[in-house]
């Protein structure tokens, strides 16, 4: 980025240093702009015109926009794309403002926070961690727009195994985790927009799709700070009635999921009012290569009919959660003859 050469530019320069790795939406009048490295990302991967400002000046500042009433679809895009997106407004009154229009960042949208309704229906929008606590593993999701908030651990030498299943099943967008956590291994990707590559998990080796890691600070993930926040959201004095108590791996990444949902969205969670603990003893275990073999999602090769999947032929289903319990009955098939029966007549 060049040195601003006017007030307005470096304000957003300012904001822009604060969100390095989102793309800045920057509220101007009616449209959101989007300026140097971020506009050539953003008119290549939306197919919008690449225009440039202060061309008189010679400093020629690379830029695009899209309508501010429409910016929502744009939005759904990039983070289908696994873009992580900041949106600055406005925050006064052009009309009352003394010089500069004072703007903020009010939201961060990411892959896995996002409750767009424009992002796929048929399936969770979740947003995962992964932490550890001694011998055991912890892995916590949670879906934004459905208040969905449930959390597992494993331990000994098929954790990992376990994970990956986990991770195959629940598809989250993306994955927080311990930058530095002994589980992980480096570096294997860059990801979009950025310089440097990350390192990654070493469980997503089975687990391909679309899914955005994301490596946050160690201390997020320590017990002591996870299990009193996750208290303090539900308002209670101890996890013991979410079936949490002495699940410190798994309160850590759900405590992990909380705080980075609060950092990122400024509005209320009042709706994510309870989490649950899951094992897996009632269910059969499908690992990632049994349900892709079975074609029960995915069709086998890319770019095939889906159709032809086992989920496409069996859906009559009316509505998203109709959709999703579906797809969570069938990568989870219950061994209780009871629960079985219930669900051949639901």
């Amino acid at each position: 980025m060049t040195e601003p050469s006017t007030p307005l530019m470096r304000q957003y320069a300012a904001i822009k240093k604060n969100h390095p790795e989102t793309l800045l939406f920057f509220r101007l009048g009616d449209f959101y702009e989007l300026f140097f490295s971020d506009a050539q990302v953003a008119a290549r991967e939306l197919q919008i015109t690449l225009t440039s400002r202060n061309k008189e000046k010679g400093i020629a500042v690379p830029m695009c926009g899209v309508p501010y009433h429409a910016a929502e679809g744009y939005i759904a895009r990039l983070l289908r794309k696994g873009f992580k997106v900041a949106i600055c407004d406005q925050v006064e009154n052009p009309r009352l403002a003394k010089k500069l229009v004072r703007r903020e960042v009010t939201r961060v949208l990411t892959p896995g926070t996002s409750a767009d309704s424009a992002l796929s229906s048929e399936e969770n929008n979740f947003l995962g961690a992964l932490a550890r606590v001694g011998e055991r593993v912890g892995f916590a999701v949670l879906d934004v727009s459905t208040g969905e908030f449930r959390a597992t651990e494993f331990q000994g030498e098929l954790a990992r195994r376990r994970i990956e299943e986990e991770f195959e099943q629940l598809r989250p967008k993306e994955l927080l985790y311990a930058s530095s956590a002994p589980l992980f291994e480096q570096p294997v990707r860059k990801l979009p927009g950025e310089a440097h590559s990350q390192p990654r998990p070493a469980v997503r080796r089975v687990y391909e799709s679309a899914c955005v890691d994301t490596p946050l600070d160690d201390w997020i993930f320590a017990p002591d700070h996870a299990i009193p926040l996750l208290e303090n959201h539900f308002g209670v004095l101890s996890l013991e009635g979410f079936g949490l108590a002495g699940k410190m791996a798994a309160a850590s990444a759900a405590g992990a999921i909380l705080y980075y949902v609060r950092s990122t969205q400024r509005g209320k969670l009042d709706h994510v009012d309870r989490i649950g603990f899951y094992e897996r003893q009632n269910c059969l275990v499908l690992d990632a290569v049994t349900v892709r073999n079975l074609e029960l999602i995915d069709p086998l090769f890319a770019g095939t009919d889906s159709g032809a999947t086992l989920f496409r032929c069996m859906d009559a289903t009316a509505t998203p959660m109709g959709k999703r319990l579906l797809r969570t009955w069938m990568l989870r098939p219950s061994i209780e003859i009871e629960e079985i029966k219930a669900r051949l007549d639901a």
